[in-house]
């Protein structure tokens, strides 16, 4: 455990956050884990804050937890500029689906910490499918209404794989078909035509010197 992983409430939480997350990601923490850990980090009204909150509770997730410390620590600013960049939030390239998913709820709770959480939890499934950086996957899990964030994630995740295995198969038919092409004009035949279009242009410019020579024409000149 980090001896400088603490947090209090009063210092910045998106810094805390965000070492929290490297740490996390480095040691391949689990969900249980992240939640003893952040247990273990935190302290004065940060710690008592989590502990009103989710009363330590094994039904809330890490996840979970760290949207309620985000919507209490984490927001500074007023709803309509929350709601604003939750509303202008799109998936960055490079950005894995479950990080996405993250990042959505992260901004739909200052966004709507005012209004009932059923309301937040399909405005940011709505969110996460139309800011999709697959279009098409996205579009397909919005006509599916999905109520949660997970299940939208799995819509995507299932359009992404059939549409792979199909476009798959059809590059695969195309390139069998480039084949068989490439065999029945082969490079050979297509030079031997050359060779015969210039055989054929070289007799009759062969006949025409011929017909023009001195020898049947004396009267005239020929350059």
């Amino acid at each position: 455990m980090p001896k400088n992983l603490r947090y209090d409430g009063r210092t910045s939480w998106l810094s805390f956050k965000q070492k929290f997350d490297s740490y996390r990601k480095v040691y391949k923490w689990s969900d249980h884990e992240c939640r003893d850990y952040l247990n273990w980090c935190l302290e004065g009204k940060a710690l008592d804050d989590l502990t009103i909150e989710t009363r330590m509770g094994e039904s809330f997730s890490f996840r979970d937890i760290m949207r309620k410390m985000e919507g209490r620590f984490g927001s500074k600013e007023l709803p309509e500029t929350s709601r604003a960049k939750f509303q202008q939030a799109t998936q960055q390239p490079g950005e894995s689906l479950e990080d996405w998913a993250d990042r959505v709820l992260t901004l739909a709770t200052p966004a709507f910490r005012d209004l009932p959480d059923q309301f937040g939890q399909r405005e940011a499934v709505s969110r996460f499918c139309q800011g999709c950086i697959d279009r098409e996957a996205g579009k397909h899990a919005c006509f599916e209404l999905p109520r949660t964030i997970q299940h939208a994630l799995d819509l995507v995740r299932h359009h992404q794989y059939v549409s792979q295995v199909v476009d798959g198969k059809k590059a695969r038919k195309y390139d069998q078909e480039v084949t068989v092409n490439a065999v029945q004009s082969p490079a050979d035949v297509r030079m031997e035509s050359l060779e015969k279009a210039i055989d054929q242009l070289t007799c009759k410019f062969e006949a025409s010197l011929a017909s023009n020579s001195p020898t049947n024409n004396k009267d005239r000149k020929f350059p």
